[in-house]
């Protein structure tokens, strides 16, 4: 016979088992070797992860910004996305033939214009003049009149012929020219 100390019970209605004790058969073998009671381990809380910016997501984000604005700016330009490429390619040619240019050119255009500047024409000179003005030997001077005169040298690889006509520079052409028939439209500067 048991005495009443000994005394235990089965629930058999199967609900919840009492408070601290796991229902029988579900306690993990981790649980089991951790806490030999058996008594169910408390669940960590799971914590909310954070989403972290990375530098590289940021970066990829403002460069898709950025691209985008750009985009939208240049189409908004004439001749759109392409001609605004287009511009900025024949710009950056320009640059590199003007770095890339013989220096020569340029003292004998800025002397051509200071003279011009000074007198209302520009002057017939002799080599002797040119080098004595500073005006290397790469660079030749036709003179066409006293309102016109084309500057020839090298730039960026090629020859080149520039244009001075009555105090305004009518820009570079490449090849040699010498001085146009008709000093109207001088044909092939613009």
């Amino acid at each position: 016979m048991r005495h009443s100390t000994d005394t235990y019970f089965v629930r058999l209605d199967g609900g919840s088992p009492p408070a601290g004790q796991a229902p029988p058969g579900k306690e993990s073998r981790r649980s089991r070797s951790r806490n030999p009671r058996f008594e169910p381990e408390p669940t960590p809380r799971r914590r909310r992860r954070r989403r972290q910016f990375s530098g590289r997501n940021v970066f990829i984000a403002l460069l898709v910004v950025g691209l985008a604005t750009w985009t939208f700016w240049a189409s908004q330009r004439p001749g759109g996305v392409s001609g605004t490429v287009k511009d900025w390619i024949h710009h950056v040619r320009g640059d590199v033939a003007q770095v890339s240019s013989d220096p020569d050119l340029t003292t004998a255009r800025n002397f051509y214009n200071a003279q011009y500047t000074a007198t209302h024409a520009y002057p017939q000179m002799s080599e002797a003049d040119l080098t004595g003005a500073g005006i290397g030997v790469g660079v030749t001077i036709d003179w066409c009149s006293p309102q016109a005169v084309v500057i020839q040298g090298a730039a960026g690889g090629g020859d080149v012929s520039r244009l001075l006509l009555a105090g305004k520079d009518l820009g570079e052409v490449t090849g040699k020219y010498g001085c146009p028939g008709d000093l109207a439209d001088p044909v092939p500067w613009k």
